[in-house]
């Protein structure tokens, strides 16, 4: 009875739980209309055939070929319900089809990463304490990190939230020894693992060792554990399995596909064709990402496990500090690496600095008796303490946020100028050739509008198109022309510029050598165009190969600062250009 009132005590919500929940909702809104889209896997891998499902049309990489199957249509179908709302508002309405993008990152994205985050503060709340529960949802609202991960159409991403709902249960598991959690937190890690990353399975390994031995001798309890883990893994593999044959129109283990192509790939495949990085690039990326919480999170995982006692110290090492531990030292030592590799365990990462959190500020209180008159000054200092850790990674947190919006965000605000083009009946062709990368998707386009690539310096494996004018089960089951699996360049994915009724470029030099187009070039204050071509919209975004120094690139600082703050950020333009009398 004492326990029962001591969890319901730990879920009734104070006015500075309250706060940080709207907080957390607020950034999440935020995120889910402002946010970048960090990377050009998440647009042609995931939001291209997404809007294959929804529209009819879209990009086709070659991981979508049937020859390769490793991309999971599974993962897409809840999105594409998700936007049936918005497609019936527009049989009503004229309305951009972006807004069905905006819409998934609303409700589906964004939303379901707030729902997993506010799951484990309960969790915390309940099996740990309300402060551990505070600093973990402070710290994750806050996070760079978690603003872009949260919003983003990725495997990894929803991984990560998948994750979050099986530290979640893994925690209620181990406090109240409750087989209905270990199940529910097992079968997370099966969703994460086989709809999202087969990768973020070794995730679960340490709770689901843990669960298996300290149950070897309870039969009927461990014949639950394995019948009810056994229907889930059953009931997932039956379902992702069965729409990604139907879309493939052939038998395929697209989770298996992905393990054997990025482990076992033979020369010339494998992830690191596209790119190999340094150890120091993970560590630079969590500073970036994550500020001091990162440095707290990694010491949290050696010393939390020591400073916790012995009730909560099984809870600490099997929930977060071994899952932490396993997944830096496998995609540490990989020799390619990407920010999104690291999605999984942001929310590992945010509880271990808020476990040491609880310790650190404690020890204030103590070290100020020495100095303070009595014990009502000590817990002053500790509270004012903790206000101005909050106060300056808050600040530093958000300041980054925006400087990735107002530095990123550019190509979104950009080509929502396409959807008010002219209406046509005939297809238009939108080119792009060195900026291919930061195109945002199709939801961007109108229904005859189609992304065309030029050609560029790029000499990579360049998106194709699914076929269009067919079945949606011919479409994703044909294989496509010239697709390879070695990132080597195919010509047929590009056409000629003179097919082009619009183009979206930067104001860079272009490099004529390779066949680039000069339409616009920035002199000074004045951005001249080609006589044949105007220039609909230009936005600033950060050039990458600039001389952007200072703080600057890093963070936003406001006009009227930086004057005293060195700012020195180096912009380009980015434009979308119509050729003059175009006929549409």
């Amino acid at each position: 009875m004492s326990i029962k009132a001591n969890v319901g005590d730990s879920q009734r919500l104070n006015g500075l739980q309250i706060g940080i929940i709207a907080l957390n909702v607020l950034l999440r809104v935020y995120s889910a209309f402002f946010m970048i889209i960090s990377d050009c896997d998440e647009t042609f891998n995931y939001w291209e055939p997404l809007n294959l499902l929804i529209r009819g049309f879209g990009k086709q990489t070659w991981e979508y070929s049937p020859e390769y199957a490793i991309r999971s249509y599974a993962y897409l179908i809840p999105y594409a319900i998700v936007t049936y709302p918005v497609k019936l508002v527009g049989t009503f309405a004229n309305i951009p089809s972006y807004y069905q993008f905006y819409w998934i990152r609303l409700i589906a994205l964004c939303g379901f990463t707030c729902f997993t985050e506010l799951r484990l503060f309960y969790s915390i709340n309940s099996s740990l304490n309300r402060k551990v529960g505070n600093w973990f949802l402070f710290l994750s609202s806050i996070a760079p990190g978690m603003s872009h991960a949260g919003v983003a159409l990725l495997p990894s991403s929803f991984a990560m939230n998948c994750v979050t709902m099986a530290t979640a249960n893994s925690l209620l598991a181990i406090s109240e020894n409750n087989i209905s959690y270990s199940v529910h937190a097992i079968v997370w890690f099966l969703i994460g693992g086989i709809v999202g990353w087969p990768f973020a399975l070794a995730l679960g390994l340490p709770f689901g060792l843990f669960i298996l031995i300290q149950n070897i001798n309870k039969y009927n309890t461990l014949f639950s554990l394995i019948k009810g883990c056994v229907f889930g893994l059953v009931s997932i593999l039956i379902i992702s399995t069965s729409i990604d044959s139907w879309f493939y129109q052939k038998f395929d283990l697209v989770p298996l596909n992905i393990v054997l192509y990025n482990v076992f790939g033979e020369q010339g495949e494998g992830p690191e064709i596209f790119g190999v990085e340094p150890f120091h690039y993970y560590i630079l990326n969590l500073l970036v990402n994550f500020n001091i919480v990162a440095i707290l999170g990694y010491i949290g995982l050696v010393l939390n496990v020591f400073l916790f006692g012995e009730k909560n110290r099984y809870k600490v090492l099997i929930t977060v500090s071994s899952p932490l531990l396993i997944w830096s030292i496998i995609f540490g030592g990989q020799p390619h690496k990407e920010e999104r590799f690291l999605y999984p365990i942001y929310p590992l990462l945010i509880l271990s600095s808020s476990l040491l959190l609880t310790f650190i500020f404690p020890m204030v209180t103590f070290m100020s008796k020495g100095v303070t008159a009595n014990k009502i000054n000590s817990k002053h200092i500790e509270k004012l303490v903790q206000l101005l850790f909050a106060f300056l990674v808050g600040v530093v947190s958000i300041l980054r946020i925006i400087n990735l919006v107002e530095n990123y965000s550019t190509p979104l605000s950009v080509h929502r100028e396409i959807s008010a083009l002219p209406v046509s009946d005939m297809p238009v062709n939108v080119c792009t050739g060195r900026e291919w990368y930061h195109f945002p998707n199709s939801f961007f386009l109108p229904d005859n509008y189609r992304l065309k690539f030029i050609r560029s310096g790029f000499d990579g494996l360049l998106p194709g198109d699914f076929l269009e004018g067919t079945s949606l089960k011919t479409s994703t089951s044909s294989i496509p022309p010239n697709m390879n699996n070695k990132n080597q360049y195919a010509n047929d994915k590009v056409i000629n510029f003179e097919e082009c009724s619009y183009y979206v470029d930067n104001s860079q030099a272009a490099n004529l050598e390779v066949g680039e187009p000069s339409i616009i070039e920035r002199n000074g204050d004045e951005l001249n165009a080609n006589e044949d071509w105007s220039v609909v919209q230009c936005r600033n975004i950060i050039n990458p190969s600039g001389t952007s120094s200072g703080i600057g690139k890093v963070l936003w600082i406001p006009e009227y600062l930086r004057s005293i703050v060195p700012y020195n950020v180096d912009y380009m333009d980015y434009c979308l250009m119509e050729k003059k009398k175009n006929i549409v």
